[in-house]
Parts: C-alpha cells; structure tokens; sequence
C-alpha cells in the first residue's frame, strides 16, 4: 500500500471515528434531552400525585366533620322529641303529687299510686330529668319562679319559704321553674297611733 492510501486509511479511519463520535454525542444528548422530559414529567406526576393525596385528604377531613355534624344534628332532634314527651309527662307527675297529697282511706291503693310516681320519677331521670328542689334554700331566678312574696320575720328575705310546684332541669337546660313562695321582710306596725 502506499503512502497515500494509508493516508487516505487512515483519514477514513478518522472520519469513521469522528462519525462514530458524532453519532454517539447525538444519542447522548437525545438521551439526555429524553430523561430531563422524563425527569419533569415525574416531576409533574409527583406534583400531581401531591395535590390529589391533598384533596383526598381534605375531603376525608371534610367528611369526618360532615359526620359528625350530621350526629350532633340527629342528636338535637332526638333531644327535643324527648323534652317534649317529657315535659307533656311533668303534668301527669304533677298529677299524681297532687293525688298523693289527698288523704285516703285505702292505703293500698294509695301505695300503688305511689309506686307508679316514683316509677315514672325514676324513668325520666335516666333520660335526664332532674328535679329542682327549693323549699328553705335562696330564692334563684334562674330556676325559681316566685308567685307570692310571704312576710315573715323567721326566715331572712329572699328565702324560698314553700314550693307550690316542683321545677325541672333536662340535661342541664330547664324546662320548668319551680313555683315557689318567698320570704319577705315582715312591714312594721307603725306604733305612733298609741
């Protein structure tokens, strides 16, 4: 071979090298520019993914409070139907207080009657109901309701001298102020007429 072939061998060769070179920058670059996009697409995904795992998230919170708002609401209406089946009950209470009041001569019908009271008393304080008791203690606006002022030197003012009708407190709200009496400073007689 001469000298000039080689040369143009080796020129070949070169060119064969540089093209395979070249051919293998262009895939490496392609590649490169192929995982940046995927790169950014997963990073597009992921943000994606974020954003649904906090809706989700956000809607389950969402519906808990739904939940629960949708109980409490439930339990609200419970609550009224029975304040008012239980404060139609006072009245039948009320009526067999009044009845056990009365004297009778037949003591076992009398202890029936009694029996009942304290049955139905009994029921409606598991479901809540509790009785407001005020004889002797501070007149309270709050739970008494005062239908006669009594003048009377044995017990200071504002005192709760009888209780006319008992009151009732539901779960802490009060359906029925008690009906009570309540002491008064008694007037002084004015002496000078003498």
């Amino acid at each position: 071979m001469t000298t000039g072939s080689l040369a143009q061998l080796a020129r070949l060769r070169k060119k064969k090298v540089q093209a395979k070179n070249n051919m293998q920058e262009h895939w490496v670059k392609k590649l490169k520019r192929e995982l940046e996009e995927l790169n950014n697409r997963i990073s597009e995904l992921e943000k994606e993914r974020d954003n649904f795992k906090d809706l989700f998230l956000r809607k389950a919170a969402e519906f808990e409070n739904y939940k629960k708002l949708m109980k409490e609401e439930w339990q609200k209406n419970i609550d009224f139907a029975n304040e008012r089946i239980i404060r139609n009950l006072i009245s039948v209470l009320d009526h067999f207080r009044l009845a056990l009041m009365v004297p009778s001569s037949d003591e076992v019908f009398r202890k029936g009657v009694e029996m009942i009271y304290n049955e139905l008393l009994q029921v409606l304080r598991m479901e809540g109901l509790e009785l407001i008791s005020g004889s002797g203690g501070d007149f309270d606006e709050k739970i008494h309701e005062a239908i006669e002022l009594v003048e009377t030197n044995e017990l200071p003012p504002g005192k709760v001298v009888e209780e006319v009708q008992p009151g009732y407190i539901l779960r802490g709200k009060l359906i029925r102020p008690a009906r009570v009496k309540v002491s008064k400073e008694k007037a002084k007689e004015n002496n000078e007429n003498n």
